[in-house]
């Protein structure tokens, strides 16, 4: 083989490997992030449940790709084509599984027993799923982030 050739790398293989963050981490995140919905929701009128549904789409598309949850706890969501903080628009792609599940609680928790038991199952099979895709992933990745082209990363550096 001549000395003139050269190997090219693939784009796979230049990307920087991510590290999946850690799993707890990401859910105690994720759990101060619906803290923090919840409490929108204790807000009068109507403007409580629009502005908490507003914070759990664009959460993770505020500064640095950081929800107020994974700031706390040092995590971040970024784009794996770009490596850049996610932005609003792949934040609420990435969400959006949350945005149908408030919309599902007003549909059909105002209907006694059936309407409640409903929600109740929906909201435990996501969160089922989703525990199971962040664990069992080997980037981590739930179904928003593969829809998105997003990953959650661990912002302090350590991996």
């Amino acid at each position: 083989m001549p000395d003139s050739v050269h190997y090219k790398a693939t784009d796979e293989e230049q990307a920087p490997a991510l590290q999946k963050a850690p799993v707890l981490d990401r859910f105690i995140a994720k759990f101060i992030d619906l803290l923090i919905m919840g409490a929108f929701f204790a807000f009068p009128t109507a403007v409580g449940p629009l502005a908490g549904t507003a914070y759990i789409l664009i959460s993770d598309g505020l500064k640095g790709g950081q929800s107020l949850g994974k700031k706390a706890i040092g995590l971040k969501t970024i784009s794996i084509p770009t490596g850049q903080p996610c932005d609003f628009k792949q934040s609420i792609i990435r969400n959006a599984v949350f945005g149908v599940l408030i919309a599902i609680y007003f549909l059909l928790g105002w209907i006694p027993y059936v309407g409640k038991a409903a929600v109740f199952l929906a909201w435990a099979a996501v969160t089922a799923i989703e525990m199971i895709l962040v664990y069992a992933d080997e980037s981590g990745a739930r179904f928003g982030d593969r829809i998105a082209g997003t990953a959650v990363i661990d912002a302090r550096g350590r991996f």
